[in-house]
């Protein structure tokens, strides 16, 4: 059978493998060494049939899930309340490092080949697609599944990105203490600039956020643990957890991570012989906690459709593209409902911002 190369280390990528080798094929994964940083991510139990799927439900040991005990939000009024819809009492607060790491490693053991190395620029050729990459090497392989996340290679011209807006994450994780008993459960609260996030993670540490737009960043507290954490203190519900954890002085003694956010669209999932999943194909607002189930499900149906394309079958890549961009269609319609419920800071520019999206 001839080769399918998978491009990118995330999850994305690894399930894409994964659905290959269970299927009989030899990918090949192409992607350099990286380190993840660790923040909070939780996973949604739509995720828990793809992992069926992929065999990979037993990674979901303690050290790497932690399973949810609930959402909580202060959102539209001073009301602090459990949400019902968001299905994550049976979800996991996610060690994402450690989940990539042993999915790496069961790819190891299958005996899928590693490029260590990025791809530079993709060519469609009559058969196939030919890869040049940063080491000098090039490589012709009969598709090409794009997993390499929001600064996708493979979105040129043909296929541009649209962003959506501009938002990021100023975030510090910090460890607990062993002898707090500490609720498994998610508390998200809105304010004038956007909004606050605090779940913890395993290992028995605790992950705070705050998302909003890049030129909204309130002044200093991306360089300054002590103002992140007097900012955070400004708040109903965040402010009352932060203080009964005694997790100030921790997360105020080292400045905060700031990572991009932002929710963008590939205007295509598939051309020729080259698919996109996860990020490389659409990055969402972490406010609907669906990012990591999309990027396990797409690298499923990206593999699935990448066999079709070897064999000179496009069905399942169509179908692929359009349930993809039929499920986006539904994740914005529900985004924009959920930020149309914030009105109490309805002239503030994030609100103003949230409240315009199409």
């Amino acid at each position: 059978m001839a080769r399918i190369a998978v491009l990118g280390h995330g999850v994305a990528a690894l399930a894409a493998a994964r659905r290959l080798v269970l299927a009989g094929a030899a990918p090949l994964l192409i992607a350099p060494p990286g380190d993840m940083p660790q923040r909070g991510e939780t996973l949604s139990p739509r995720a828990l049939p793809s992992l069926e799927k992929l065999g990979w439900s037993g990674l979901l040991d303690p050290a790497v899930a932690l399973p949810g005990a609930g959402r909580f939000s202060i959102w539209g009024d001073d009301t602090l309340r459990r949400d019902p819809e968001t299905g994550q009492d049976t979800g996991f607060h996610i060690d994402r490092p450690r989940l990539q790491t042993r999915m790496a490693q069961t790819l190891q053991v299958a005996g899928v080949a590693r490029l260590w190395a990025s791809a530079v620029t993709l060519a469609h050729q009559p058969t196939g697609v030919r890869i040049d990459l940063s080491d000098g090497g090039v490589v012709e392989v009969a598709a090409v599944i794009d997993a390499t996340g929001r600064a996708a290679l493979s979105c040129g011209p043909a296929a541009e990105r649209r962003r959506l807006d501009r938002l990021v994450a100023v975030y510090g994780v910090c460890d607990l203490d062993p002898d707090d008993a500490v609720a498994s459960a998610t508390l998200v609260e809105a304010v004038a600039h956007g909004w606050w996030y605090m779940a913890p993670l395993p290992g028995r540490r605790m992950m705070l956020g705050l998302f909003t737009d890049t030129d909204l960043v309130p002044e200093g507290i991306q360089r300054d643990g002590a103002a992140f954490v007097a900012c955070a203190a400004q708040t109903f519900a965040i402010a009352p957890r932060l203080e009964s954890l005694g997790l100030g002085p921790a997360f105020g003694s080292a400045a905060p991570e700031v990572v991009p956010a932002t929710s963008a669209l590939a205007t295509r999932v598939w051309e020729g012989r080259i698919l996109r999943a996860g990020d490389a194909a659409a990055s969402l607002d972490p406010l609907g906690a669906n990012g990591l189930a999309t990027a396990i499900w797409s690298g499923i149906k990206a593999a699935e459709a990448a066999l079709g394309l070897e064999q000179g079958d496009a069905a399942l890549a169509r179908s692929y593209e359009q349930e993809f961009l039929a499920g986006i269609v539904n994740f914005l319609a529900t985004q924009r409902a959920l930020y149309s419920a914030e009105r109490r800071f309805a002239s503030s520019p994030f609100w103003v911002r949230r409240h315009s999206l199409p």
